[in-house]
């Protein structure tokens, strides 16, 4: 069948009938494995092996560069597209297109991470032919992966209703379309670094690791991190509707921001480039923390009843009683989720800050006075993980029918999390001062980056137990009903 012939295939049947949530729930399941067993697992090893002095090099390297590669498109990235495979269609009235394909989407890309993380270090540390080999075999499999994803999800918003029924898929829809745009071209520049690191040791070029890491943290996973919460996060936490009228100005903002960021990567100080790429850190900076007040201010109204629902209902004082008890009982539920999601914007908003101050200072023709670590860090971590251990309690359990195991792991969650974001970010920030301590300053800052991984192994281990009841009770049928 034709790509137009799919299109406009019975959208009307379509809206009516969604693929179940036992569809993507094992790519849920792959990507908490892959944080426990593979990305903070790393981490642990990359941030204890410096704390404790042992001996870097090569290798050392390598597996860094594979660690953030498996978090971004492993642990958070397959995390985000199972639950987008199945938020997105019920947002836009459409079954999700061709599903068959998602367990190949999944097995493709987990092999591919999977080989990544083993040949990278062994190509880097013995220059093995197979190791080379296979190092290009990982980046063959995760772009045809993440190319089959983003075809799923575009043939996926093609279809349906009118975009002017969607109200809501439309207000979000530049978030989306430069999401998966970004992912996409990342799949393509991951292909292209894995084959030239074979020429380079096994290593992937400085500047186009960072390209990459880029395209994946702020192009992918921000916006759809945004436009999700811009979206579900009002409902599951009793909020006012985020202003529609925003977000596509925000939306624009951000992604040119990142675009220009893009292309100004790698850029040397005092050149046409490096401008661009500190104006393009200043408006994904500004977008971002415009979003952020925004939403905060929705949050201080939490446990009052929204002003329309207070409008709409025949007694607004029974309506209120009502909604105060369903806080109540959400809150012994699903335990602290609003302040997770509130500490992941205030990570945000500091990440955003370090944006603004290192493009400005681009633009001057100075240093960036902040390391870029500590800046991505502030977005993975601090946003990203954060986000996901306060949304994933509260929405999985009602895409699958099943329970969490605790809401004290979600307490849990929230102090580690914040713990080792604290620990990496301000180590990274604090760096230049604590030199100047000499052999003290050394040592606290050893000290604070070797605990982050342990922090974030222990996050990601709360983290998978929690969920991991809700998924294995994947309803098998869920249909959509008109409105």
């Amino acid at each position: 069948m034709s790509v137009t012939a799919y299109n406009k295939a019975s959208p009307a049947n379509a809206a009516q009938r969604q693929a179940p949530f036992s569809l993507v729930a094992p790519l849920l399941q792959t990507a908490l494995l892959l944080g426990v067993g593979g990305g903070f697992a790393l981490a642990f090893v990359l941030t204890v092996t410096r704390m404790l002095a042992i001996s870097e090099g090569k290798w050392w390297e390598a597996l860094a560069q594979a660690h953030g590669h498996l978090q971004l498109y492993g642990w958070a990235g397959l995390f985000v597209l199972g639950v987008l495979f199945h938020f997105l269609p019920r947002l836009r009235g459409a079954a999700l297109a061709a599903p068959r394909f998602v367990p190949y989407i999944l097995g493709a890309q987990t092999a591919g991470l999977l080989l990544r993380v083993l040949s990278q270090p062994l190509a880097a540390l013995t220059g093995g032919l197979v190791w080379q080999v296979l190092l290009i075999i990982s980046g063959v499999l995760e772009c045809v992966a993440l190319l089959t994803a983003v075809m799923l999800v575009v043939l996926t918003a093609s279809r349906g209703p009118k975009l002017s029924t969607r109200p809501a898929f439309w207000s979000v829809l530049p978030f989306f379309v430069g999401a998966l745009s970004a992912l996409g071209l990342a799949s393509v520049i991951n292909l292209i670094n894995v084959v030239l690191a074979v020429d380079h040791g096994g290593l992937v070029a400085s500047t186009f690791d960072e390209l990459n890491t880029t395209l994946g943290l702020l192009g992918f996973l921000v916006p759809i991190a945004l436009a999700m919460s811009a979206r579900s996060l009002p409902m599951y936490a009793g909020l006012d509707a985020f202003p529609q009228k925003v977000i596509w100005p925000l939306a624009f903002t951000y992604l040119l921001g990142v675009a220009l960021f893009c292309i100004g990567t790698g850029a040397p100080s005092l050149s046409v480039l490096a401008d661009v790429r500190g104006l393009g850190m200043i408006l994904s900076g500004i977008a971002v923390i415009i979003f952020v007040s925004v939403f905060i201010r929705l949050m201080s109204s939490r446990g009052r009843l929204p002003k329309r629902v207070s409008q709409l209902a025949p007694v607004p004082q029974v309506a209120a009683r009502s909604y105060q008890v369903r806080d109540y009982n959400e809150r012994n539920a699903f335990g602290p989720f609003v302040a997770l999601v509130a500490s992941a914007y205030i990570w945000a908003v500091l990440g955003s800050v370090l944006l603004l101050v290192d493009g400005v200072e681009l633009l001057i023709g100075s240093a960036p006075l902040f390391a870029m670590d500590a800046i991505r860090h502030s977005f993975a971590i601090g946003l990203i993980a954060l986000l996901i251990c306060g949304v994933a309690p509260r929405m999985i359990p009602g895409f699958s029918g099943g329970n969490i195991r605790s809401a004290r792991l979600v307490s849990a969650t929230l102090w580690l999390g914040n713990i080792a974001a604290g620990l990496r970010v301000v180590s990274l920030l604090a760096l230049p001062l604590l030199l100047s301590l000499g052999t003290i300053g050394i040592s606290i800052a050893s000290i604070g980056f070797g605990l982050s991984g342990p922090a974030g192994l222990a996050l990601a281990i709360c983290l998978a137990l929690n969920l991991w009841p809700a998924l294995l009770s994947s309803p098998r049928i869920t249909v959509s009903r008109k409105r």
